[in-house]
């Protein structure tokens, strides 16, 4: 059964969360959370209890296909993301993930590192983004520009992030930017339900479009299919 490991933090988006997994599920993957606490409360005010704490996901880490990193409001990010920051441990193992490789040879073996919104900061900071393109929520893509030219500017060699939808036409729903060096696929998403757009088109990546067209009519959702 292909495994999601999901970071989660201190007011992190229920649904930026609960979105991608509703649709992995369907999929037939197993669901993880780690988290730094216990118990943590999202934006919204919902407790979720966790799966594993950061350490232990880091020693498990080999084990999953997929992390996705929900996001939250930029000020929940931001002032946190620094050396000394409380979600270092998060960037840690979104390094640690994006240097793994496939799982093991052919299609489905492939790993996939995914944003939604502004989760995008935390692969930003990490410094997963750079030599990509990326994109975060429509009204979050300053800050994220920001991140990665830092990163670039910090890491002698590094090549830089674009970041869109700005200089591009029409709406970005999500950005899949193909495989890094170490060949895990980076897809950053939008807005908070373009996590499940980008669920979906993950699912078409592993399953075929219709499996991805199946989990979306029982979901009731209409797939923005970029």
């Amino acid at each position: 059964m292909p495994s999601a490991l999901i970071l989660i933090y201190p007011s992190v988006n229920t649904l930026d969360t609960n979105g991608p997994i509703g649709v992995l599920f369907q999929s037939g993957f197993s669901t993880t959370i780690a988290a730094l606490d216990e118990f943590t409360t999202t934006q919204e005010n919902v407790t979720i209890k966790r799966d594993l704490s950061l350490s232990e996901a880091k020693d498990r880490l080999a084990e999953y296909d997929v992390l996705i990193v929900p996001g939250t409001r930029p000020n929940h990010i931001l002032p946190h993301v620094t050396s000394n920051g409380y979600l270092q441990g998060l960037l840690e193992l979104i390094s640690a993930f994006a240097k793994l490789g496939p799982k093991h040879p052919g299609p489905t073996g492939e790993r996939v590192l995914f944003s939604v919104c502004t989760g995008s900061y935390l692969l930003a900071a990490a410094g997963v983004l750079a030599g990509t393109t990326a994109t975060s929520h429509r009204l979050a893509l300053g800050p994220l520009q920001q991140l990665c030219d830092e990163y670039t500017g910090r890491t002698p060699g590094s090549k830089r992030t674009e970041v869109v939808p700005e200089g591009s036409t029409g709406t970005v729903y999500y950005v899949d930017s193909g495989l890094n060096e170490a060949r895990v696929r980076i897809i950053t998403s939008g807005s908070i339900t373009n996590g499940i757009d980008a669920a979906l088109h993950l699912v078409m990546l592993r399953s075929g479009r219709p499996a991805a067209v199946e989990v979306a009519a029982f979901m009731g959702y209409a797939w923005r299919e970029m």
